[in-house]
C-alpha cells in the first residue's frame, strides 16, 4: 500500500494546457516544475511524493512505458492496458507515494487551473484557445458532444464576429498615464455537463452581458455594449396626455452595487464583494 494511483478526467475534450495542480490548498506543480515543498533534491520535474502525466485529450495511446518510462500506469496495473487510451478526454495520471507528514490528512483534494478547449474563430477560419466569450458561445452551439449540436449554417456569423470584437475591446484599468488595459469581456470558469444546456448558454452569455437570439431561423449572439438611438422621440409621437408620477422619497430610492467574484489569490473561491 505504499503507492496509490488515481485517474482523474479533466474534460471531455482536448485542453490547450495545464497550468497549476492544487492539493488541497497547496500548489504542488506550477506548469512546470513540482514546487519547492514537494521538489524532489535531484530533479526539477518530479517528486518523491507524486509523480503527475498530463494528458491533453489529444494522445492517441495509454499512460505507458513509451509516454512516461517505468512510472506509467500501465506498467505498473494488470488492470490498465494500452487500450485505455481516453480518446478526447484531458486527464490526469497521480501517483501517490505514501508519507505520514505530506499526507497527514489522507487523501487530498486534487484540482487543477488549465487552458481549456481550443474554439474556431470564423472570421479568420483559425482554431485556438481563447477567453473570449463570444467565440466559446459559438463553439458550445455547435459542438454535438455536449452542446446544442447546432449547424453552423443556422448561426449568424457576421453577429459571432461583431460581438467577439466588442469582449475584445481594451478597457483602460489603471490611470491612463500607465497605459494598462484589459479586454472589455472574458470568459473564466467550467460549463459543466451536469447543467442543463439552456442554463451553461445563459452562464455564458453573462459573462460579456449578452443575449441570444433565434430571428428569421438563425441564432445572433450579441455582447453588451452601447448603441447610440437612431431616433428621437418627442410630444408629437404621443398619443394621449402626458401623465406625471412624482419620485419617490430619499428614504426609498437608493442606488447600490453588489456582485460575486473569483479571485487567483483566493484560490479561485466564490467570495462576495463589499456593496458599494
Amino acid at each position: 500500500n505504499k503507492y496509490l494511483w488515481l485517474v482523474t478526467a479533466i474534460a471531455a475534450h482536448e485542453i490547450d494546457a495545464y497550468e497549476e495542480v492544487w492539493f488541497n490548498d497547496e500548489k504542488v506543480w506550477d506548469g512546470g516544475n513540482f514546487t519547492a515543498a514537494w521538489k524532489s533534491p535531484d530533479t526539477a520535474s518530479t517528486s518523491p511524493y507524486v509523480d503527475i502525466g498530463f494528458y491533453k485529450g489529444d494522445q492517441t495511446s495509454a499512460d505507458n512505458a513509451s509516454q512516461r518510462g517505468a512510472a506509467s500506469l500501465v506498467s505498473n496495473s494488470t488492470k490498465w492496458t494500452d487500450n485505455h487510451k481516453l480518446l478526447d478526454t484531458a486527464y490526469m495520471v497521480v501517483k501517490l507515494t505514501h508519507d505520514v507528514d505530506k499526507f497527514a490528512q489522507g487523501l487530498p483534494n486534487i484540482s487543477t487551473v488549465i487552458r481549456g478547449k481550443k474554439v474556431l474563430d470564423p472570421s479568420n477560419n483559425s482554431t485556438a484557445w481563447s477567453q473570449n466569450p463570444a467565440l466559446c458561445i459559438y463553439d458550445y452551439l455547435r459542438d454535438t458532444k455536449y452542446g446544442l449540436g447546432e449547424s453552423a449554417a443556422n448561426i449568424l456569423t457576421s453577429s459571432v464576429t461583431t460581438a467577439k470584437d466588442v469582449c475584445d475591446e481594451p478597457v483602460q484599468i489603471k490611470p491612463a498615464e500607465d497605459n494598462v488595459t484589459q479586454p472589455r469581456y472574458t470568459i473564466d470558469g467550467v460549463v459543466d455537463t451536469a447543467s442543463s444546456i439552456k442554463s451553461n448558454i445563459e452562464t455564458m452569455t453573462g459573462s460579456m452581458i449578452g443575449r441570444l437570439i433565434y430571428s428569421g431561423g438563425k441564432f445572433e449572439i450579441h455582447a453588451g455594449e452601447y448603441v447610440a438611438p437612431t431616433i428621437t422621440i418627442d410630444e408629437s409621437m404621443a398619443v394621449g396626455e402626458i401623465t406625471v408620477q412624482t419620485k419617490q422619497s430619499r428614504r426609498n430610492a437608493f442606488n447600490g452595487v453588489k456582485g460575486v467574484f473569483v479571485s487567483e489569490d483566493d484560490n479561485y473561491v466564490v467570495a462576495d464583494y463589499p456593496a458599494q
